[in-house]
Parts: C-alpha cells; structure tokens; sequence
C-alpha cells in the first residue's frame, strides 16, 4: 500500500510540474497575441492617416509626452513611419513599407502562437495521462 501511496505522490508532483509549465506557457501565449493585436492596430491606425491625408485631411492623432500625459497633434506626413526591427532598430519606411513589415511580424507571431498552442495540447494531454494512471492507482484491487 505504501508503494501505491509513493506512486500517486509522483504521479501528483509530475502533474503539478506539467500544471505549472502550461500556465507559463498560457502567459507566454497571452503576450504573443496582444502583440499580434497591437500589430492589427497599428495597420488599421496606418491606414486610416493615409485615407485622411489623401483625402487632403489633417490626421490628428496624441502623442504621448511622459508619465500617462498626451498632446494633440496633427501628422505632417502620413507616409514616413519609423517601424521598429527589433533588438534596439528602427527604420523609416513608407506607410505600405511599414504595413508589409508589421504584416510580416504578425505573421510570425502566429506561427509561433500556434507553435506554443501545440506544445499547450501537449501539456494538457500528459496531464490528462497522469489522471488516468492515478485513478487506477486509486481503484480498489490494483494493489
């Protein structure tokens, strides 16, 4: 009996671990896809200065300034956007250049998503391996 009770112990801590992992795992998740959301913004933001500035309209828009605090301002030019290339780079490209860009990150972004969705079932399917042993362990006559 005091094998059985050893055995479910491992079976509860293995568990516990995979547990642990999957909600690392879903946190991760959560932040690629604000990231992917922020990447749709940022194209539909993009896109409704151009429609604004070749319709002859001032985009107005806020910038922020510091500490939560924003000033209203009007974009000069709707077609130079400084797009951010990751580990510390910039690059000025035009509107549809940084749209291509931000498509492209997005794009990644997913494949990564479904990358850690796949590890995420993995997860969830030891788990649910580690519940089936453990109730036979628990079942009158498996000793």
């Amino acid at each position: 009996m005091a094998e059985v009770s050893e055995d479910i112990r491992n079976l509860a801590a293995r568990h516990q671990e995979f547990q642990r992992q999957a909600e690392a795992l879903r946190q991760e998740m959560n932040m690629v896809q604000a990231s992917i959301s922020s990447c749709d913004q940022t194209v539909v933001t993009i896109n409704e200065m151009k429609t604004a500035s070749s319709e002859g309209k001032t985009a107005e828009t806020m910038v922020p300034v510091g500490f939560g605090s924003f000033v209203h301002a009007e974009i000069k030019n709707a077609d130079r956007i400084i797009v951010d290339l990751g580990a510390g780079f910039s690059a000025e490209k035009t509107a549809e250049g940084a749209i291509e860009t931000l498509n492209r990150r997005k794009e990644q972004l997913t494949k990564i998503l479904e990358q850690m969705n796949a590890s995420l079932t993995k997860y969830i399917q030891g788990m649910q391996v580690l519940e089936t042993e453990a109730a036979k362990l628990q079942q009158p006559g498996q000793v």
